[in-house]
């Protein structure tokens, strides 16, 4: 038992010192502003931003050289901004209130229309938002567990309530056919546009915090508010792997899979972010994000492909991290 023991001490030994040898390199692209962000996310193809910053402004950026390219007058802008999103296109800025959906034209500048939703529950709000990428159809759930299968062409919404708590994630595949939803209930699940029976769904003992999936849509990341983090089949939900740590826990928030490899990424509460295998569910590494304020978080990931990561910060610093040194491991 006493050699097991050592032997057990040298290799949590040897994998710490792997770990620390890693180093990605990283670049500061920039910073965005002074005041930081609340809620940003990057365009299908990375190459624009959209925002919503703490003097509650939101704004368009060009990511290659941090220029504003829109702002939605101050007059325009919800009390309660519930979340935001750019079209695959890039032709239209989409910002949910509480209670409905406004598109603005981004080649005009202007207030194309806005829809209304509700859930099952009077009073209920909006938590997420998805746009197919044809523009479409829009899937908008609630915090009552209600989610709304709206098609935008014809106006007919289909409204279920498939979950009991808020649905906080929402992902379109790449057709506009399916869409994955997770929620605080512990639920997350696989449908098809127009049906309210699922073709898997998955339970988890706490609340989802943090759902990701494969830009191909073959699997997906889901991790609960405790232990369990997998990544995991989406064609029947059966777990690829489980992510594998020496901490007791992790609080997972934003997480990516990296295009063309078998690396996702993952970031904290804190200002921390993890790269991982999916094949093996093992940690390649944890590295700290530049800051300016204590408590400072990713707020969203973006990578072109396997070799550069770009991170934005909720102190709106913009990082990319070379990933080519995990090629190795």
């Amino acid at each position: 038992m006493r050699l097991r023991g050592w032997l057990v001490l040298l290799c949590v030994l040897v994998l710490s010192a792997c770990n620390e040898e890693i180093q990605l390199s990283k670049g500061n692209i920039g910073r965005l502003n002074d005041s930081g962000i609340a809620m940003g996310h990057f365009s299908k193809d990375g190459t624009k931003l959209v925002t919503f910053d703490n003097q509650k402004q939101i704004q368009v950026w060009n990511v290659a050289d941090q220029q504003v390219e829109f702002t939605v007058p101050q007059d325009k802008t919800p009390e309660f901004v519930r979340d935001i999103a750019l079209s695959e296109d890039l032709q239209m800025l989409v910002i949910a209130s509480e209670t409905e959906l406004a598109f603005w034209s981004l080649s005009k500048g202007k207030l194309v229309t806005k829809v209304a939703f509700g859930g099952v529950t009077p009073g209920a709000v909006i938590t997420a938002m998805a746009i197919s990428p044809k523009n479409d159809k829009a899937i908008v759930a609630m915090a009552d567990g209600t989610v709304n299968m709206a098609d935008l062409h014809t106006q007919i919404n289909n409204r279920f309530a498939p979950h009991s708590r808020p649905v906080q994630h929402v992902f379109w595949d790449d057709k506009g056919e399916l869409f994955v939803t997770g929620a605080q209930d512990g639920k997350l699940a696989l449908w098809k546009f127009g049906s309210a029976d699922p073709i898997f769904m998955k339970e988890f003992d706490h609340r989802v915090t943090s759902v990701a999936v494969r830009d191909d849509f073959s699997a997906l990341f889901a991790s609960d508010a405790l232990n369990e983090q997998v990544v995991a089949s989406l064609t029947d939900g059966q777990s690829i792997s489980e992510l594998q740590y020496m901490s007791r826990f992790k609080v997972f928030r934003k997480a990516l899979f990296i295009k063309g490899s078998e690396l996702l990424a993952t970031s904290s509460s804190k200002s921390h972010l993890s790269i991982w295998n999916t094949q093996n569910g093992e940690e390649l590494g944890t590295w700290q994000i530049s800051f300016v304020h204590d408590g400072a978080t990713i707020v969203d990931m973006y990578a072109a492909d396997r070799h550069t990561l770009v991170t934005l910060s909720s102190d709106g610093i913009l990082e990319a991290w070379t990933l080519n040194a995990l090629a190795q491991r």
